[in-house]
């Protein structure tokens, strides 16, 4: 039989005489250690840092008064108030399709034939339709839609039918009269502008100097007026001037108040005077600079 010898154990060295004695110890290299730490300080070192970004805390309180102008309609609203955000959606919608005015139709041109008072001089091919309280059904509802995109884009509050058709009195007493007349600026069988005219009795003047209310780049914000206690005789007010945005700057609302001022009231012209103004916006206080020139101006209050 073949024995399995046990392995043979390593001889030991004795130490000489007098010397110290020592242990072997298998000692392992530090060298793999060292490379493990330096890569990982390398990873950490090369990782690529998070993006930061800035954030802001919205208190509500800023922005829900920030009035912004849209770029593509151009109307001024306040996106924070929901009834601004839904009057823009509205005007917006509507923009596109009424940019180059409202189309009333051959129909609409022929049955006012005999309602032209005024033809145009300073645009092209413009004349001026009268639509009051007696005109047809027709003729109201268009001059209806008209006034409801002039509101829009003015940022003015609707006017209800009843007091839009009604009659009024003057404080002294006497006849009534239509509260309100159309004056319809129109190309063809499109209506381009609008002058709504109402009937009043007295106004302010103003006792700011125009030339500082007028500003390089007019918006449609409100011009800011400091109007006088005593009030003056005027006979009519401009509750709206309205153009199209493709006929603008062209003279169409200097036509209009022209028209209001010859054909307001039959066989009679009135003074510049007495017409006044509802509270302007900056394009308007430029409009009245033309209109009124540096003195006299009149702003009448209480206008729908």
């Amino acid at each position: 039989m073949r024995s399995m010898d046990p392995p043979a154990k390593k001889k030991q060295t004795q130490p000489a005489s007098g010397s110290t004695p020592t242990t072997s110890t298998s000692t392992s290299s530090p060298t793999t250690t060292t490379t493990t730490a330096a890569a990982a300080t390398t990873t950490a070192t090369t990782a690529p840092r998070p993006v930061l970004k800035q954030t802001t805390l919205d208190l509500g309180v800023a922005s829900s008064t920030v009035r912004v102008e849209c770029e593509t309609c151009g109307m001024h609203y306040i996106p924070s108030s929901d009834l601004d955000h839904s009057l823009h959606r509205r005007y917006h919608d509507q923009n596109s399709a009424y940019a180059s005015g409202v189309e009333f139709g051959k129909s609409f041109v022929r049955a006012n034939a005999s309602r032209w008072v005024y033809e145009a001089s300073r645009f092209e091919e413009g004349y001026v339709v009268v639509v009051d309280r007696k005109s047809s059904a027709g003729s109201k509802k268009h001059a209806e839609r008209v006034l409801e995109i002039a509101n829009l884009d003015l940022g003015a509050v609707d006017i209800d039918d009843d007091v839009l058709w009604s009659k009024v009195e003057a404080k002294q007493g006497g006849e009534e009269a239509d509260r309100f007349k159309f004056f319809l600026h129109m190309k063809g069988s499109r209506c381009v502008g609008l002058a709504l005219a109402e009937r009043i009795w007295e106004a302010h003047g103003i006792t700011s100097d125009p030339s500082k209310l007028i500003p390089k780049r007019p918006s449609s914000l409100s011009c800011s007026l400091s109007l006088t206690k005593e009030t003056y005789p005027v006979l009519v007010g401009i509750s709206r001037i309205w153009t199209s945005r493709s006929s603008r700057r062209k003279g169409i609302a200097l036509d209009l108040l022209d028209c209001v001022v010859n054909n307001y009231f039959y066989g009679m012209e009135m003074a510049r005077t007495q017409v006044a103004f509802s509270q302007p916006t900056e394009s308007g206080c430029a409009l009245m600079k033309t209109f009124y020139g540096d003195n006299d101006w009149r702003i009448y209050t209480g206008s729908c």
